[in-house]
């Protein structure tokens, strides 16, 4: 990879940090001023609760698609570890393909259900629907994307860095 493009992903990755945790800062400020106007000034606000719900999915969805590598998101690793690195890129070609396949099966019905919501605004802030959960789809696309670089990697001659 030439220094251009590796520039050009440090500055999308340093975005994408920054953008996910705003995503968390508002959730939190939204959830504090929520406790505050409610214990505090004995005055509910209506709109804090969907708000901070909102923020965290955003916050949540973001970080799982363009925050964590691939390689650090939960994984039950009790049998990988104990393999060779052969055995290790095995499972982990498996999991990969396991992987493509479902959310390839996952994002034409995410897309058809978000096109359904297209008639739904959320309750109290009147917020199209398929924008507060778009974020949804955007994780499947991001992480398939993530799935299919790590496994043409893990078919590659430097496989061994993708295990």
């Amino acid at each position: 990879m030439n220094a251009n493009l590796k520039s050009l992903f440090s500055t999308l990755r340093k975005f994408a940090d920054l953008l996910g945790v705003l995503f968390f800062v508002v959730a939190f400020g939204g959830f504090i001023a929520q406790v505050f106007m409610r214990y505090v000034m004995n005055r509910p606000l209506a709109w804090t609760e969907e708000f901070v719900m909102i923020a965290f999915i955003w916050a949540v969805f973001w970080a799982a698609a363009f925050m964590v590598r691939i390689k650090e998101h939960v994984s039950f690793d009790v049998l990988y570890d104990v393999l060779s690195d052969n055995g290790r890129r095995a499972f982990a070609i498996f999991a990969m393909v396991v992987l493509l396949i479902a959310f390839g099966l996952l994002i034409p019905h995410t897309w058809d259900y978000l096109a359904f919501l297209t008639r739904k605004n959320s309750p109290v802030m009147r917020l199209p629907m398929e924008w507060i959960y778009g974020c949804y789809l955007v994780f499947l696309v991001s992480f398939s994307a993530q799935g299919l670089h790590r496994l043409f990697g893990l078919m590659g001659r430097n496989w061994r860095h993708h295990i």
